[in-house]
């Protein structure tokens, strides 16, 4: 959506030049929210005040919203038929497969004691206390900004 966007308002219309743009880019990321939504917001707003920026939203959650929109209404029909049921028995294996896929690779990417701690640490939450992974995440995020960050600024030398 982004490049939609970017080439649009930069190149097509010249509402605002490349170096602008990545300065909405970067405090869109900034701010809670989908970027692309961020982005139209904030260009909407430069460019026509409130109603421009309820009309850049608009045009940007519109289209998402009806494919998903039009998805569920087909998946209420599709997931009692027969081959519907056929269809996603035949994708939740491949599903499987693809997440263990994932947890592997990044399972060869942990580094250090501190990774393993947290990995194993979050995989018992998981499995037998049935944890939110909210909560993992937000444990994880403390203990990396307790324990982790000495270790960075030690490799800084600062």
């Amino acid at each position: 959506m982004l490049p939609v966007i970017q080439r649009e308002v930069v190149e097509h219309r010249g509402w605002v030049d490349e170096k602008e743009f990545l300065e909405v880019l970067g405090v869109s990321q900034s701010g809670p929210g989908a970027v692309a939504i961020n982005t139209a917001i904030y260009l909407g707003y430069k460019i026509h005040g409130i109603p421009g920026s309820i009309a850049a939203t608009l045009g940007v959650v519109t289209p998402s919203f009806l494919i998903i929109l039009a998805i569920a209404t087909l998946l209420q029909f599709v997931v009692y038929h027969p081959v519907g049921q056929g269809f996603f028995a035949g994708i939740r294996p491949a599903v499987v497969g693809l997440l263990i896929s994932v947890t592997i690779n990044m399972f060869k990417k942990l580094e250090g004691i501190h990774s393993w701690f947290l990995f194993f640490l979050s995989a018992l939450s998981l499995i037998f206390f049935s944890t939110h992974p909210a909560f993992i995440i937000l444990f994880s995020a403390l203990y990396g900004g307790i324990f982790l960050s000495k270790n960075i600024v030690k490799v800084r030398g600062e």
